[in-house]
C-alpha cells in the first residue's frame, strides 16, 4: 500500500510539472506568433521601401535625360557616363534595401521553424522525457525578431543632377550655366577677428587684431561673436544657385549655407539641427556636419576648391570637388521659411599652419 501511494504521488507531481511546462510552451508559441506578425509587417514595409527607392531613381534618370536634351552641343559619351554612375548607385542602394528585406524574411522562417518544433513536442505523449528535455527545448526555440538597422533611403537630387549644365561645361567648355552666383561676404556679420579683403571676397583670421570695445547694448545682432564665421551678402529663397570657394592651402575650414536667423553666439550644436548645412575640414578629415554626429566624406583628392549648389525648390544643398565636379555630399534641408545664406568659416591659424585665406572663387565663363 505504501509503495502504491508513493507511485500515485510521483505521478501527480509529474503531471503537474508537465502541465506547467505545456503552458510555457503555449506561451512561447503565442510570443513567437506575435514576433512573426511584426516580422511580416517589417517585410511588407521593406518591399514598399524598395519600390520607392527604384521609383526615385527612375525619376532622377528622367530628369537627367531632360537636362541633357536642353544642351545643344552635348556629347553622348558624357550622358552615358552619368547614367552609368546613376545605375551603379541605384543598383547598390536597391541591393541594400533588398538585402534588408531578405534578412527580415530569413528571421520569419526561423520563427516559423521554432513554432513547428514546439508544436511537434506538444503532440508527443506525456512522459518524463518531455520534462527532462523541455528546458533545453525552450532555450533552443527562443527566437526573437530583431529588426535590421534602418537605412537612409533619402536620395538627394543634387548627387546626380545638381548644376548639370555647369558640370558639362567644365568638361566641354561649350555651355553656359545661367545660375552661377556672384557672391561677396557680408562685413556686418563677420566675427571681429576676421579681416575681409577690399572686394569682400577673401577672408582671414587674425588672432592679434585690435578690436575696439563695444557697448553690449550697441552690439550688432548680425555679427558672429563666438565662432569665426561670416555670412554671404545675398540670401536665397527660390531658384537654383551655384558658387565656389577656394580652400587651397588651408588645414581647417567650414563652408556651406545657413538659415538667416542662425544664432550668432555659442550654440549647443553647430549642425543641421541649428540650421547649418556645411562641410568641414579638420585634422585632415572632411566631414559633413550632420546631426547627431558628423558624417565622413570620402574624397580621392585633396580638396582645393569646393562647389556649392543650392536648390531652393528641391530643398537641397550639394557639395562638389569644384575641380573635377565630382559630388561630395548632399543635404536634404526640408522646408525653410527664411532666406538661406552662404556660410563661411576660415577657422583659426592652427599654430601657423592655416594662414591661407578662404576666398570666393568666381569662375571665368
Amino acid at each position: 500500500m505504501h509503495t502504491n501511494h508513493m507511485k500515485d504521488t510521483n505521478n501527480n507531481f509529474n503531471n503537474s510539472l508537465l502541465y506547467d511546462q505545456k503552458e510555457k510552451l503555449i506561451q512561447s508559441i503565442k510570443k513567437i506568433k506575435h514576433e512573426i506578425d511584426e516580422c511580416c509587417d517589417a517585410e511588407r514595409d521593406a518591399f514598399v521601401e524598395a519600390r520607392e527607392v527604384e521609383n526615385r531613381f527612375e525619376e532622377i534618370e528622367r530628369e537627367i535625360k531632360a537636362e541633357f536634351q536642353n544642351l545643344h552641343r552635348f556629347l553622348n559619351e558624357e550622358e552615358e557616363m552619368d547614367l552609368e554612375r546613376l545605375r551603379k548607385e541605384r543598383d547598390r542602394r536597391v541591393k541594400i534595401v533588398k538585402d534588408r528585406e531578405k534578412k527580415i524574411a530569413m528571421q520569419g522562417r526561423d520563427l516559423e521553424r521554432a513554432i513547428e518544433t514546439l508544436n511537434c513536442k506538444l503532440r508527443e505523449e506525456d512522459s518524463p522525457k518531455l520534462l527532462k528535455e523541455i528546458k533545453a527545448l525552450l532555450k533552443r526555440c527562443e527566437v526573437n525578431f530583431i529588426p535590421p538597422p534602418t537605412i537612409d533611403s533619402e536620395i538627394c537630387n543634387g548627387q546626380f543632377v545638381g548644376p548639370i549644365q555647369y558640370r558639362i561645361w567644365k568638361h566641354m567648355k561649350a555651355s553656359l550655366y545661367p545660375n552661377i552666383s556672384t557672391l561677396t561676404f557680408d562685413l556686418e556679420t563677420a566675427h571681429p577677428l576676421l579681416t575681409l579683403s577690399a572686394e569682400s571676397t577673401s577672408v582671414i583670421f587674425e588672432e592679434d587684431k585690435e578690436v575696439p570695445k563695444e557697448d553690449p547694448d550697441e552690439r550688432n545682432p548680425k555679427r558672429f561673436d563666438y565662432y569665426y564665421c561670416v555670412m554671404g551678402s545675398e540670401g536665397f529663397t527660390y531658384g537654383r544657385h551655384y558658387w565656389e570657394v577656394e580652400v587651397k592651402g588651408k588645414t581647417s575650414w567650414r563652408v556651406g549655407v545657413a538659415r538667416a536667423d542662425l544664432q550668432r553666439g555659442e550654440m549647443d550644436s553647430s549642425s543641421t539641427l541649428n540650421g547649418l548645412w556645411t562641410l568641414s575640414l579638420r585634422n585632415g578629415s572632411v566631414t559633413a556636419c550632420t546631426h547627431p554626429k558628423a558624417t565622413q566624406v570620402r574624397s580621392s583628392a585633396l580638396l582645393a576648391r569646393i562647389g556649392i549648389f543650392l536648390d531652393c525648390d528641391r530643398e537641397e544643398v550639394s557639395f562638389y570637388n569644384a575641380l573635377t565636379m565630382m559630388p561630395l555630399f548632399s543635404f536634404f534641408m526640408g522646408t525653410v521659411l527664411v532666406p538661406i545664406y552662404p556660410f563661411y568659416n576660415p577657422c583659426d591659424k592652427d599654430e601657423g599652419k592655416n594662414c591661407a585665406p578662404l576666398t570666393i572663387f568666381q569662375p571665368t565663363l
